[in-house]
């Protein structure tokens, strides 16, 4: 039996949550006991506690901090007692030094998004770190391992393995409908949505604006910005601004998008950077198109034609033609339609992901 320890210090349920669930569904019982580590008072504690075979220790001093010396202690502790064969971090520079102090295990680390690279001497105390309390990096994407590679970790030190989610759930036609209809979207109009938090680098603005050229392109569409974050008031004066707050529809946080995926005709991504965009995985296995701005990982989903269309970033005008596009033909949409369904079985699902976990935890062990 491989002992695994996966530590999680983010509070919220983000991608290295979600990356987390996705693990503990479908992990291999038989070959695996696995200890999961999270901050007290994480949203993540009652997720993970449904695994009763899963043991689940809540740690003081990681609450959103990648380093904390009270932490490391607690950790040192922790890890001495359990003696790991391998501990997974997801940033947390605490568990990884803890681990290297203690000498238990391989230590492993999944960088779940694009980095600033470091220069001058910030870059060599951070390569020696990064070298030194890891033995493993885990890129999510191609652009991620990139990033790596661009931060000074050697490429042997670095294995992908694509992210992959659970496909959400379908929904009946008349239940569809009924979702519609009670949101007040027509029958003929095309929804387009966009799930991702209410931040500048998530490029909500050029979402509005492109819904703005669709609008005065007299295009029957409406528009879900579903999310909550620092700009919702901002965007919301915008949207009443360009006369759109009839058409543009803000859901605010929500915990399940399943049934907003299911009425999505579009997913939109108009990010100014992105390493994997779990929003994508989804929609596409739903069979939905995306139109995406060309930055980071993106590209590596959405392939123009043939699972969706890509457009430069922070331009509203080539985002709005790309969605009329998928309105106005409809043998495009079809095939993009198909197209990303294939291309998440083949590649993106939880359990192709979880597989390439196992993979790597068997040669480190």
């Amino acid at each position: 039996m491989i002992k695994i320890v996966q530590v999680v210090s983010d509070t919220n349920i983000g991608g290295a949550g979600r990356y987390l669930l996705n693990y503990l569904k479908y992990y291999d019982r038989d070959n695996y006991s696995v200890t999961v580590i999270l901050p007290e008072g994480s949203l993540l504690i009652p997720q993970v506690a449904k695994y009763e075979e899963v043991s689940l220790i809540p740690a003081p001093f990681m609450a959103d901090k990648s380093y904390d010396r009270n932490c490391v202690k607690f950790l040192k502790k922790v890890f001495s007692e359990l003696a790991p064969d391998i501990i997974h971090t997801h940033a947390s520079l605490s568990a990884r030094i803890a681990a290297r102090q203690t000498k238990t295990g391989k230590i492993v680390s999944t960088r779940h998004c694009l980095e600033s690279v470091p220069t001058g001497i910030k870059a060599k105390v951070i390569g020696f770190l990064n070298k030194t309390l890891t033995d493993v990096y885990i890129a999510v994407a191609d652009a991620v391992k990139d990033n790596l590679e661009q931060s000074g970790i050697p490429t042997e030190k670095i294995r992908t393995i694509y992210n992959g989610v659970e496909a959400v759930k379908e929904i009946s036609c008349e239940k569809r409908k009924q979702l519609r209809d009670s949101m007040g979207i027509d029958e003929d109009e095309t929804v387009f949505g966009i799930f991702a938090r209410l931040e500048p680098v998530k490029g909500h603005k050029y979402f509005i604006k492109a819904a703005r050229n669709l609008h005065k392109a007299e295009k029957k569409a409406k528009f879900l910005i579903v999310g909550a974050g620092s700009l919702e008031d901002s965007l919301k004066k915008s949207a009443v601004s360009y006369g759109l707050e009839d058409k543009i529809i803000f859901t605010g946080f929500v915990e399940d998008t399943t049934e907003l995926l299911n009425i999505v005709d579009v997913n939109v991504i108009s990010s100014e950077s992105e390493a994997m965009s779990l929003s994508i995985l989804e929609a596409m296995s739903l069979s939905k198109p995306t139109v995406a701005t060309d930055v980071g990982g993106n590209s590596q989903l959405v392939q123009t034609g043939k699972t969706g269309i890509l457009v430069g970033p922070s331009d509203s005008t080539s985002l709005a033609e790309a969605m009329i596009s998928l309105i106005d033909n409809k043998k495009l949409y079809s095939e993009c339609s198909a197209g990303a369904k294939e291309e998440y079985e083949n590649k993106f699902t939880a359990q192709k992901m979880v597989s390439g976990l196992e993979k790597l935890y068997k040669e480190l062990y």
